[in-house]
């Protein structure tokens, strides 16, 4: 770290109040937030947003073979 880059950090834990570690764990948590959530919305093309709508405009289709398989007690279930 440059004497630049401490005389920030510090100037910032003095305003705050916290301790580095502290400053530290809150920027690290804030990041991955957001980085989650760049992982959750996603930007479509108009016409590929029309096509998604389509898509979730449907009727529901019954699907017999999925419903029969996750009637059935898995592997990771204690009995």
């Amino acid at each position: 770290m440059t004497p630049a880059q401490d005389a920030i950090v510090r100037l910032i834990l003095a305003a705050k109040g916290m301790s580095l570690n502290e400053y530290v764990v809150s920027c690290a948590v804030s990041s991955a937030a957001n980085d989650l959530a760049d992982r959750q919305i996603f930007a479509l093309a108009p016409d590929a947003w029309e096509e998604l709508q389509d898509i979730l405009d449907r009727p529901a289709v019954a699907k017999p073979k999925i419903a029969a398989l996750l009637d059935k007690s898995s592997v990771l279930e204690h009995k």
